[in-house]
């Protein structure tokens, strides 16, 4: 009986391990206002700026995976998450949406989607019939947009203002870890190799390999990085010994908020007697 106990409990331990190591690593987006107010039908809204709190802003490239609002009282509500990129001032183009979904009133509705976006786009919504939670009271700072209509994919709202006030919902941004290994240059003299990587984000360039060492790097933002790679151990003395070695990298990017991502690459490090 202990012995199966005991095994029951390794094997619930390692299912919420696997569990766990699977669950992905995400960054939320803009915000649930406290006593929010209603706003008209019909209109288009985006938040380019908050006085204080969690940003509306996209911070890298990625996907939005999910998005939430806590709705108010009242039945036959309806919204559209939307997403924006900024054509010039006050001009932006509808680059995704959800929706329209209809609300449960008084619950913080979350409803799954997939929508590619790039750094600097930002979160907003279409009101459409009876929405009773839109927007904070006005606060000094925050910068919302709003205008009547409701554009589609591609098109351009040209907003006439802005509103002190932000936004009642969030958005759930999984960054991407999508990376590419790019050119090997080795100087002979040290016999290192530097690797160039392509990154999506800010994040962490770490790598591994046997007999090898990879100097990890933090990465500012999207763009090449450089990765100096080193021999170590019999790896290094064949190397001095014979002038030359092969190495087998993992080199993982893991962008900042997100989950990480590894690649292979066989080189070769030569260095002059």
């Amino acid at each position: 009986m202990l012995r199966r106990f005991v095994l029951a409990s390794s094997l619930a331990a390692l299912l919420a391990a696997v569990m766990a190591s699977s669950s992905s690593a995400s960054v939320t987006i803009g915000q649930v206002v406290p006593a929010p107010v209603g706003c008209a039908d019909n209109n288009d809204w985006a938040q380019t700026s908050v006085a204080s709190g969690t940003s509306y802003t996209v911070p890298g490239t990625g996907t939005i995976t999910s998005w939430s609002h806590q709705a108010g009282g009242g039945s036959g509500q309806t919204m559209k998450m939307k997403i924006w990129r900024q054509v010039a001032g006050l001009s932006y183009t509808q680059v995704g949406h959800d929706g329209p979904r209809t609300l449960t009133p008084s619950f913080l509705n979350t409803f799954p989607t997939s929508i590619p976006v790039k750094p600097g786009d930002i979160l907003g919504f279409h009101s459409g019939a009876s929405v009773s939670a839109c927007l904070s009271a006005i606060t000094t700072g925050d910068s919302a947009l709003g205008d009547f209509g409701d554009t589609v994919d591609g098109e351009q709202e040209d907003f006439p203002s802005t509103f002190l006030r932000h936004l009642n919902i969030t958005a759930v941004f999984n960054p991407s870890n999508t990376f590419t290994l790019g050119a090997v240059t080795r100087n002979k003299k040290k016999g290192t190799a530097t690797m160039t990587v392509n990154v999506p984000n800010a994040g962490e360039l770490t790598g591994s390999g046997k007999g090898a060492t990879v100097i990890s790097k933090t990465v500012s933002g999207a763009g090449d990085a450089q990765l100096v790679i080193k021999a170590k151990g019999k790896k290094k003395r064949k190397l001095i010994q014979t002038g030359s070695v092969k190495l087998a990298v993992n080199v993982t990017f893991t962008p900042a908020g997100g989950d990480p991502s590894t690649q292979s690459r066989k080189l070769k490090l030569k260095r002059n007697p």
